[in-house]
């Protein structure tokens, strides 16, 4: 019996030991190879890694566009045999709300092949292990997930597994075809042109270009034309578009009989930009992924509208919500059509106010400036003077003077031409004062919007400005609301009086961000222009009490002299305090959290060694990050989580301009801050976890834990 079972040694020896396909949390994964054998004589065998996400889930390209993280292997080959590159199948365009992306919603055999040498002793076997990465996606969770691999063969003659034979023929028609046809791209006026020439008997149809190279155009909007050489394609140019020279890339078309077809190409940079083309007489090609921008957008202007509504919730917003509290309460005693036009009006100044803020973005970063949601607050100089108009917002409410009542929309107008630009201006100046907040839903618009045409974005501004009006709109235009409001009476003017103290507030705040951008000095300077026009304002409101009305207004002229003086010496006078800015900034401590400041090199570091790592980008001038700050960061229960899983924590200043910063919050699509993001172990700058915009602490503990599962 013993020598029977040694004869059928060899013949086990001889079989290929297969590991099981592995499941993940939301995925399946198998290695598997086309030959029952490695060659013992040398020569190639073809692997595959096959990757099914669970349904509803997706899985991404070499270039996952606008969110994602391509499949990687990390290979471990017996020694002599090498792995070429993983070979992907023809993407398809996955849009998820305002963003593009590529990937694949089914399963895909990821193959590679191996060279493998001469000298292989038949009859023995080799192990070879891959460590897979990937992310899968569905419509609200992207996670990071892997999986270690292994798969014996046996040495002999390398001949065909029969088993999968069909897996990978499959995966061979899945893969694109390799052409010849040429195709260049050039960059003129911030845009990138691909030109592809195409056979001549070749009749195409919804035509879109995957390009391989990341960060080489922007992938949410995408134009393409049938011209008499082939297809031309119009993109925005991405980040680094400036030093591609030479990018693979996908055509998806669908040809004359129906069919779909993907295309393979090297597309070489032009020497000049490209030539103007027409289109064929026979008609252009629809514009590329037209639909699936258009469903972006949609989504983009609710996503804003949304992020308009929560903004009157925000801190930001509070002083100039409780003025129009007060102007609400006056209204409702009086005509209705008087209450519906303030609402109007009022809605023109926030649109207006919209509408200029998005112009100046557009127009700063056209001309190359790295500027976001916010950016004027990181002039100490508009911090400064939105503080002397705080303090002057204060002293009208509180009786010192009342010129200024037709202006800001509170107080007793004495026309109704007053109160009307009252009601304009006060929208006006909400804006102004709701720049230092981000709301949830308005981030991923915002971001959005700046990577789009120009008309894209102000309509999404738009949707915003709309968005923070219209909760006031609906006070004056709907009766059965406006009937919650109490009744006038004498209270308004204590209650009017006591809103003075959160101009106040809001005044020593801004002063306090002056000081936190040039130091104490400047504080110091910008505290005492506001006591110059508190001095001129109160002898400015003495002129009207009648009597000695010249040496009022004479004292009122000294003071805002004096005021303006001041003002204009708050950047000659100050300095950076010590630490100031991203290059001098030192470690510190947030509660329990010791904080480091932010760098690329510092976060790439850690994310690269596999290391956790927490990167939050705040301003001094940002209300919503401090209370996020101080109500989850700060928080016991936060610094114990985070120094348990021993997690670095980076803070990213963006008081100050800074490029690089403005930068990174491009890179995950935000157009300001608040921004959190979480590198778990084994993840990459590509995959991070971006938390909400309003945090508790178990809103970042939970975000950490299945952050942390997951990976």
């Amino acid at each position: 019996m013993s020598r029977s079972w040694s004869l059928l040694i060899p013949l086990f020896v001889a079989l290929p030991t297969y590991g099981a396909a592995v499941k993940t949390q939301h995925s399946r994964v198998e290695l598997i190879a086309e030959q029952a054998s490695l060659p013992a004589q040398g020569g190639a065998a073809t692997l595959g890694v096959f990757l099914a996400p669970d349904p509803g889930w997706h899985a991404y390209w070499v270039n996952p566009g606008d969110a994602g993280k391509e499949p990687s292997v990390r290979w471990t080959l017996p020694a002599g045999v090498e792995a070429g590159e993983l070979a992907f199948p023809a993407p398809h365009l996955i849009p998820f709300g305002p963003f593009n992306t590529y990937g694949f919603n089914e399963g895909i055999l990821l193959t590679t092949t191996l060279t493998v040498p001469s000298g292989l002793v038949a009859g023995e076997a080799e192990t070879i292990a891959a460590k897979a990465r990937w992310v899968v996606c569905d419509d609200e969770l992207c996670v990071p997930e892997q999986a270690n691999l292994t798969l014996t063969l046996p040495i002999g003659d390398g001949a065909s597994d029969a088993n999968h034979a069909a897996r990978f023929a499959a995966a061979r028609a899945k893969l694109p075809e390799r052409v010849d046809w040429p195709a260049r791209f050039a960059l003129a006026d911030g845009r990138v042109e691909f030109e592809v020439t195409l056979p001549e008997d070749l009749r195409v149809t919804e035509p879109y270009l995957f390009v391989a190279a990341k960060r080489l155009v922007e992938y949410g909007e995408q134009g393409s034309l049938r011209t008499d050489a082939g297809l031309r394609f119009d993109m925005l140019a991405g980040r680094r578009a400036d030093r591609a020279q030479a990018t693979a890339a996908v055509l998806r078309f669908t040809d004359a009989e129906g069919g779909e077809r993907a295309a393979a190409l090297e597309v070489e940079r032009a020497d000049a930009p490209l030539p103007p083309a027409a289109a064929r007489a026979d008609g252009g090609a629809a514009p590329a992924g037209a639909s699936f921008e258009l469903r972006g957008l949609m989504q983009a202007l609710a996503f804003g509208l949304l992020g308009g509504i929560v903004l009157n919730l925000m801190p930001c917003v509070f002083p100039i919500l409780s003025m129009k509290a007060l102007g609400l309460v006056q209204l409702a005693g009086g005509d209705r059509r008087e209450a519906r036009l303030g609402g109007l009006l009022y809605a023109a100044g926030v649109l207006l106010a919209f509408l200029v803020a998005a112009a100046a973005l557009v127009a700063l970063r056209e001309a190359g400036n790295a500027v976001g949601w916010g950016f004027h607050l990181q002039s100490p100089l508009v911090n400064a003077g939105l503080g002397l108009l705080m303090v002057a917002i204060g002293l009208n409410l509180g009786g010192v003077f009342e010129i200024g009542a037709r202006l800001m929309g509170v107080g007793q107008s004495a026309t109704v031409g007053g109160e009307r630009r009252a009601a304009f201006f006060t929208g006006l100046l909400a804006v102004v004062v709701a720049t230092p907040c981000t709301a949830p839903f308005m981030a991923g618009a915002l971001g959005y919007a700046l990577a789009q045409p120009v008309v894209v974005a102000l309509a999404v501004f738009m949707a915003l400005g709309f968005g923070l009006a219209l909760p006031y709109l609906a006070l004056t235009f709907v009766p059965a609301i406006g009937r919650v409001l109490p009744k006038p009476g004498p209270w308004m003017d204590v209650f009017r009086r006591a809103l003075a103290f959160p101009m106040y507030a809001t005044a020593l705040w801004l002063f306090w961000v002056v000081g936190q951008q040039l130091g104490a000095t400047s504080m110091a300077i910008a505290l005492l222009a506001a006591l110059l026009l508190a001095f001129a304002l109160w002898a400015f409101g003495g002129s009207a009490a009648g009597g000695r009305v010249w040496g009022w207004r004479a004292t009122a002229l000294a003071g805002a002299v004096g005021c303006a003086f001041a003002i204009s010496q708050v950047t000659t006078l100050g300095e950076a305090p010590a630490g100031a800015g991203r290059a001098g900034a030192a470690a510190h401590r947030l509660g329990k959290l010791e904080v480091q400041p932010f760098s690329p090199e510092l976060v790439e570091r850690h994310v690269t060694s596999d290391q956790p790592v927490f990167v939050y980008f705040t301003a001094d001038w940002c209300i919503s990050c401090k209370v996020n700050e101080r109500v989850a960061l700060a928080s016991d229960r936060v610094g114990d989580a985070m120094s348990e899983r021993g997690i670095t924590v980076v803070e990213g200043d963006w008081t100050a301009e800074d490029p690089v910063i403005t930068t990174w919050l491009a890179r995950y699509g935000r157009a300001g801050v608040p921004l959190y993001l979480y590198f778990p172990a084994g993840s990459s700058l590509e995959s991070a976890v971006v938390l909400p915009q309003v945090l508790l602490p178990e809103t970042v503990i939970g975000a950490i834990d299945a952050a942390d599962r997951a990976a």
